[in-house]
């Protein structure tokens, strides 16, 4: 593992049978890996990927083989992202609830990994974005019927989609960390609206599936981030789920409590970069997210950024991670086991 400037770059490379679990290993965050038994001894696979800040992004090449997300994969993990895939080389027949839409090079396959999914690969390269679902306009909400969406590559709007996510990827390793998230965010908002508006989008869309336990507890979070009565003993009566059930489940992004007041200080943010600096009070937004008074919600606001909430009021950027909060970027050496726990925490 190796870490440039704001970015982070992982490789794993294999080749044959004895090295086929570390190539499984290397992608357990996202699918189970199928590859015939006949196919093992000449199995090859490469991955390349890049910390954007608030996206991943993925250069992948492999023999054939089939990966999947199943419900017991989608449980485990517990994250609500979108990817878009686009083909390099080679095909794929991407399959979600017993549909089935091909693949070819050149197309951006749409990819719900809240949801359940198969695709089953020829030898290929491919490219892969991954986004929290917040990144996108509207937090998302209208990407809940665009799992297995592919947006044609010989279409013009699926020609300009491709050309934009091969710049990204091309110039990825050169970007700032401010570049980094204006990049994902430029994507996510073009990929948005190629969902929503263009003519050469197909494939085997579904309707969300109910979500698993632990993203329709984020998602409830998110949507009542200012509501006083969102705390442990809320959740618990909301969702019928013990103590040391959320517990559990939260405790890979440092509990329950810690994610919350994590969200009211991002929302905070948000907020005060959105309104000009006599558009609001500070004092109204610590109010608006449950801080007892201005000073409070000051001081763990200046830990959290780095900055104060009337300086980023006022116009200031942050800076980036306050003394003693390290950077995504910045994680234990280690190998894929980092990798894992970064996707876990992947948040906008």
């Amino acid at each position: 593992m190796t870490v440039r400037g704001p970015n982070l770059r992982l490789e794993g490379s294999t080749l044959g049978p004895r090295k086929i679990s570390a190539w499984r290993e290397a992608v357990a965050p996202f699918w189970d890996v199928k590859i015939r038994k006949e196919d093992t001894p000449d199995f090859r696979g490469r991955s390349e990927v890049y910390h954007l800040g608030n996206a991943i992004l993925g250069f992948t090449a492999a023999s054939e083989l089939r990966i999947e997300r199943s419900r017991g994969l989608v449980a485990r993990m517990g994250v609500d992202h979108i990817a878009a895939q686009v083909r390099l080389a080679g095909e794929a027949t991407v399959a979600i609830a017993g549909r089935e839409a091909p693949i070819t090079a050149g197309d951006v396959c749409l990819l719900d990994l809240s949801q359940p999914l198969a695709l089953e690969s020829t030898d290929y390269r491919a490219m892969t974005f991954i986004m929290p679902r917040g990144l996108f306009p509207e937090a998302g909400s209208g990407l809940d019927e665009a799992h297995g969406a592919i947006l044609r590559g010989a279409t013009p709007f699926g020609t300009l989609v491709n050309d934009h996510l091969r710049s990204v990827g091309a110039n990825a390793p050169r970007f700032s960390a401010a570049e980094s998230r204006a990049a994902a965010q430029a994507t996510a908002i073009l990929l948005s609206m190629a969902v929503r508006t263009a003519g050469g989008v197909n494939g085997v869309a579904q309707p969300m599936e109910r979500a698993p336990v632990f993203l329709a507890i984020r998602r409830y979070i998110d949507a009542e981030i200012g509501s006083a009565d969102l705390d442990v003993s809320h959740l618990c009566h909301r969702f019928g789920i013990s103590r040391s059930g959320l517990y559990r489940l939260f405790a890979p992004l440092g509990g329950v409590v810690e994610y919350i007041r994590r969200r009211r200080l991002a929302r905070a943010c948000r907020d005060l970069a959105a309104a000009g600096p006599h558009e609001i009070r500070v004092s109204e937004v610590a109010y608006r997210y449950g801080y007892a008074s201005p000073v409070s919600f000051t001081q763990a606001f200046r830990t959290e950024f780095g900055i104060s909430p009337a300086d980023v009021r006022a116009g200031a950027r942050i800076p980036g991670p306050a003394p003693g909060r390290p950077p995504p970027t910045d994680l234990p050496a280690g190998g894929w086991d980092d990798f894992y726990d970064w996707v876990l925490r992947l948040d906008i």
